[in-house]
């Protein structure tokens, strides 16, 4: 059954309107889902985003950190967080 979860993207250069993403994902989806989730939404929305720099990003649900290879479950809420840049 598939499941749904919503994503908001912190410290990102988007679009006005476009800091929470909903999808419906397969019941068995990982982080790393999201990631393809994300990138085929900015595509269709005409946004442009480093693939690298999505895929490196700090991922979190609740006060847990997650890994690519981490599953989700029905109704997470995601929070996507660019990697800064130091100096």
């Amino acid at each position: 059954m598939p499941m749904k979860i919503l994503v908001k993207f912190l410290v990102f250069d988007l679009p006005p309107g476009f800091r929470d993403a909903e999808f419906i994902l397969p019941e068995d989806a990982r982080v790393g889902d999201v990631f393809d989730a994300c990138l085929g939404l900015f595509v269709e929305r005409g946004v442009t985003m480093d693939e690298k720099e999505l895929r490196t990003a700090t991922v979190i649900v609740g006060d847990k950190w997650l890994e690519p290879v981490d599953p989700l479950s029905e109704g997470d809420i995601i929070t996507i967080i660019r990697p800064m840049d130091g100096g």
